[in-house]
């Protein structure tokens, strides 16, 4: 898929996942917590499918699929959950895939959720983590 820029589908999910990242960190730093956590999720998703396509794959693009990190994680390469396995590989990640995963999705959009600072703290810096990790085992490798 190419867009008005020219850049490929995988060019585009690689820079606004670092995008997400960067506005969730200056929404965390104004308190903006619900918000921040939501950019997170768009960014881990992002990356995640960028991870999919360089290595071959099509990641579900639409609708609650499209946004559903467990489904996402779960696409194959060549037979093989790459992104589950990696994370599954290291241990660190693991924690953090075990803090974000079922914690947002779409349907939380029009709610709060309503953690304490120090939760939200944590969910981000797991986010961080995951899209940071990926971006560097999985995209820029």
């Amino acid at each position: 898929m190419k867009n008005k820029t020219n850049l490929s589908e995988f060019e585009v999910l690689h820079f606004r996942s670092l995008v997400d990242i960067q506005v969730a960190s200056f929404l965390m730093d104004r308190e903006f917590f619900d918000h921040a956590i939501e950019q997170c999720h768009f960014g881990l998703e992002k990356i995640m499918k960028a991870a999919l396509i360089k290595h071959g794959a099509i990641p579900p693009q639409s609708g609650r699929d499209g946004h559903n990190l467990l489904k996402i994680c779960n696409v194959k390469v060549s037979g093989r959950k790459i992104l589950l396995g990696a994370i599954k590989s290291n241990a660190l990640m693991l924690q953090n895939w075990e803090k974000v995963h079922g914690r947002w999705d779409t349907g939380l959009r029009y709610e709060m959720m309503r953690l304490e600072r120090g939760d939200y703290e944590e969910l981000f810096e797991a986010y961080r983590g995951l899209i940071t990790w990926i971006r560097l085992k999985l995209v820029e490798s």
